[in-house]
């Protein structure tokens, strides 16, 4: 069976055309498959002092990632390695995702995110971004100088 027809690759290319059709519908900052890159799943909380972030990445070293603020959203991308394959044998499952990957993590309240700092630890990126007070739409007074 020729390489580019097989279920697995056939598989593999109607799931990054899914994910760009979503990706082209969906406006706003997306999550995106770069390349062949797979899913990350991740988990955001809300605590009094900071929020947290935390991205499934086995696999990844803090060599192959990279984190990034703009304003309200983090940016975390980089490459899954493929593990070793042992010489004997054959494959009956292959569900390891590799690749380049990308994603947009909104965060949920006012932030400061030159503070943040990113550990990665058993397959787990963690990010602490400390909260800030939310100044918007509370009245300050402009003082009046003559000219």
């Amino acid at each position: 069976m020729n390489a580019s027809n097989d279920p697995q690759n056939r598989l593999l290319r109607f799931r990054q055309a899914l994910d760009q059709l979503i990706e082209d519908l969906v406006p706003g900052p997306q999550d995106s498959l770069s390349g062949n890159g797979p899913p990350v799943l991740v988990d955001v909380y809300v605590h009094a002092e900071h929020v947290e972030v935390l991205l499934e990445l086995p696999g990844v070293t803090p060599e192959q990632v990279e984190v990034a603020a703009t304003g309200k959203h983090l940016l975390v991308e980089g490459t899954r390695s493929a593990r070793p394959r042992t010489a004997a044998g054959r494959t009956l499952c292959l569900e390891s995702a590799v690749g380049r990957f990308r994603r947009i993590v909104e965060l949920p309240v006012p932030s400061d995110t030159r503070r943040a700092v990113a550990t990665l630890a058993n397959g787990v990126l963690q990010i602490h971004v400390p909260r800030i007070e939310d100044r918007r739409g509370s009245a300050h007074t402009i003082p009046v100088i003559r000219s």
